[in-house]
């Protein structure tokens, strides 16, 4: 994700560096900027699910004792990697490639879905999203989570309060990854008229998706079971 997200703000750099004489490249810029953010997003969020399948059917190789989560239980994965001599002595690598290619002609921008995707890897009390509410608002962003630090800690129903803010992440995100289908599939022409991309918007938008994967990456590392 590293990678991929610094080829977005490369992109965005470059749009900077001509905006005060070419005002639609640098705009076509910070469009293709937005896009390259979302595809790193996408590619993102497939890989943890990859690597938060695989690692669940390895450990319940290795320890009978641990059960696979109900809702692992019902992926179909292709047994070509399963069945092939390339993995005979990988077996762990060869889960991995599955779940791999089963991911590759699937996508995960329906954020409704990631939550049944990587739920299962965390305990109670850790799930998405309103248990990470309090981490999103730590980043004093209201464009992001629709309000801020002064304003949540004063909020007497803290249960409602997290749920407000997960909404409006998903809500954020969601806008985000819509802006980037109107740029892919019509070049940001979503009826007549193209819409305007000017600067501070690309930038924000490319650091509420940084954030996100961020905070979403910190917190499978540090509560999944598996």
């Amino acid at each position: 994700f590293d990678k991929d997200i610094e080829r977005a703000e490369a992109l965005y750099a470059q749009g900077v560096t001509v905006e005060a004489t070419k005002p639609d490249l640098a705009a076509d810029l910070f469009r293709s900027a937005v896009a390259f953010g979302v595809g790193a997003l996408d590619a993102y969020l497939c890989d943890a699910y990859v690597d938060c399948l695989t690692r669940a059917l390895r450990a319940c190789r290795s320890d009978k004792t641990k059960k696979l989560p109900a809702e692992y239980r019902k992926e179909l994965l292709p047994v070509g990697p399963l069945v092939s001599n390339k993995y005979t002595k990988r077996m762990n690598w060869a889960l991995r490639m599955a779940a791999r290619i089963r991911m590759e002609k699937d996508n995960l921008l329906k954020l409704g879905r990631v939550k049944d995707m990587l739920n299962p890897v965390l305990p109670v009390g850790q799930k998405l999203w309103v248990d990470l509410a309090e981490t999103f608002v730590d980043l004093n962003r209201r464009g992001l989570t629709g309000t801020i630090q002064a304003e949540f800690k004063a909020d007497r129903d803290k249960q409602k309060a997290r749920e407000r803010v997960a909404g409006a992440v998903l809500r954020r995100i969601g806008a985000i990854v819509e802006r980037r289908h109107n740029v892919v599939h019509n070049c940001d022409r979503p009826r007549t008229a193209i819409q305007g991309m000017p600067r501070s918007l690309a930038k924000g938008m490319i650091a509420d998706i940084k954030s996100f994967v961020t905070i979403l990456d910190d917190h499978l590392e540090k509560h999944r079971r598996f």
